[in-house]
């Protein structure tokens, strides 16, 4: 979002934008280097101008992935704003190093209260805050209302409530409210259990070593004309970012009943920390996240089992670069209105489609394990880069009356197994390992079979092209092997 503060930068450094504007940009840094956003191996005022332009016209001036990893320098994780220009400046001064961050004293002196922390107690059906708090929260039952960004400690029970973040101008206070659920547990029975209304970002920090759960009750959320609002357990209008701590041991466990798991009109990005997500609400095919412009896991553990689509953005991009993602979904594994795209971590994932986008499939590193019932990924958007990918159109189970296959029935090559999420008819393997040339055996890990594909019971697959398609395939196979041929029972895993 567009905010004041970076308007008054770029108005400041309008001579220094023309001068840069049509320099052109490396298309690969030989490293990270935090600052240098036009990736040209320095750290200068066209950095920060660079930020700028892309903030102002995120079409015109586009960044690549990796040089907006690297614009991310100030509060580190909540996306790029202009305060990561004012930072990339000090650091061609030499007055800090970068990432700069808040929590080290270093922000603008300009920001108010930029060390602000609230202590928030969870007690039943009532809350208590702690500290010097007027003008940044109120509490009215069993609802709290944060109108301020900083730090908010948040611990303990609430039966029925919400915590709201509501900033009443962001343009005022453009910088990341900071939610730390440090063993809280809420329930959000008549409205969303978190509520971003307002906020230019948030993010929600699962401290390590606690476990924390945010669930709904047996109805839907209505308005006050009493037409249901479609929110969802946790609730976002803005940008909203999940981490965990520096070890990466919280967890967080999202049980919605009724309504769907997480959803934000906006961003969503997850970073850290274990998250369970489950939906139940299998008449309304209620979704585990929905990032309506986009979904991104760089790292932590997300395992979400839901009713409908496990993981979809409705307007643009879904993409794993770390972590590793478990999904079991009732409907599309991973929908994506444009590209979804893998190039990092693991990614386990089964349902009535994989691996569903518009524009693009791309995969350029990762394990990527996904299984289907109803169709297989498309094949004339798929695109794999860095390693192969072999896609399993597999004969009908006759022992089953939908002809799918049991997700008992998973399947190892060589001696990497990888336990399937459900039951399924296609499979789609993609890994680093895979190579084209290459030839591999594929093994039933219940059986111990060989497992076939074609019309000649071929126990062999080779991988011809980068993604290799291969039909008639058999998970019931020839006989079990010899034991001194079987994959190994501790490879058999989903790591």
């Amino acid at each position: 979002m567009k905010n004041q503060n970076t308007k008054k930068i770029l108005a400041a450094l309008s001579s220094a934008a023309v001068l840069v504007s049509a320099l052109p940009f490396s298309a690969q840094a030989a490293e990270t280097k935090y600052g240098d956003v036009n990736l040209d191996g320095k750290i200068t005022v066209a950095d920060a101008v660079a930020v700028l332009q892309y903030l102002a016209n995120k079409e015109k001036y586009a960044l690549t992935e990796e040089a907006i990893d690297n614009a991310d320098v100030f509060n580190r994780g909540d996306s790029i704003t202009g305060y990561d220009a004012i930072a990339i400046q000090k650091a061609d001064a030499g007055i800090i190093t970068l990432p700069e961050s808040w929590m080290e004293g270093t922000g603008p002196s300009d920001t108010p209260e930029e060390k602000y922390s609230v202590s928030i107690k969870l007690e039943g059906t009532k809350i208590t805050v702690e500290g010097d708090t007027k003008k940044y929260t109120a509490v009215e039952g069993s609802k709290l209302t944060i109108t301020h960004s900083g730090e908010y400690h948040i611990s303990g029970t609430l039966d029925d409530g919400q915590i709201d973040v509501n900033i009443a101008d962001e343009a005022a206070d453009a910088e990341t409210v900071k939610l730390f659920l440090e063993g809280a547990s809420i329930t959000g029975k008549s409205a969303p259990a978190i509520l971003v209304t307002n906020a230019e970002n948030t993010s929600v920090t699962i401290a390590d070593g606690t476990e924390n759960t945010i669930s709904d009750g047996d109805t839907a959320y209505i308005d006050a004309a009493g037409t249901p609002t479609g929110d969802a357990v946790i609730e976002a209008k803005d940008d909203i970012t999940f981490k965990g701590g520096d070890k990466d041991t919280g967890i967080l466990n999202i049980t919605a009943n009724t309504q769907d798991g997480i959803h934000c009109k906006n961003d969503i990005k997850i970073n850290g920390a274990v998250i369970n997500i489950k939906t139940t609400n299998k008449d309304d095919s209620t979704y585990g996240i929905n990032g309506k412009k986009s979904v991104t896991v760089k790292s932590g553990t997300v395992t979400v089992d839901a009713e409908g689509d496990g993981i979809k953005s409705s307007e643009g991009s879904v993409a794993v670069t770390g972590g590793k993602v478990s999904i079991k979904a009732g409907k599309d594994a991973v929908q994506a209105e444009t590209t979804i795209d893998i190039s990092g971590g693991e990614i386990y994932a089964g349902g009535d489609k994989g691996l569903t986008s518009v524009t693009g499939t791309n995969i350029t590193g990762g394990i990527v394990v996904v299984t289907a019932t109803d169709l297989q990924t498309k094949t004339d958007i798929l695109k794999v880069e860095n390693q192969a990918a072999m896609l399993l159109n597999c004969v009908k189970d006759p022992a089953n009356e939908d002809g799918c296959w049991k997700k008992a029935n998973s399947l190892a090559y060589s001696t990497v197994g990888y336990t399937f999420m459900k039951k399924y008819a296609f499979v789609l393997i993609s890994a680093p390992d895979l190579k084209v040339g290459e030839t591999y055996t594929l093994t039933n890990t219940s059986t111990g079979a060989g497992v076939t594909h074609s019309a000649d019971k071929s126990d062999s697959f080779k991988l011809t092209e980068a993604v290799t398609v291969f039909e008639n395939v058999d998970p019931a196979g020839k006989e079990a092997p010899s034991p001194n041929t079987e994959p190994k029972a501790d490879s058999v895993s989903n790591k």
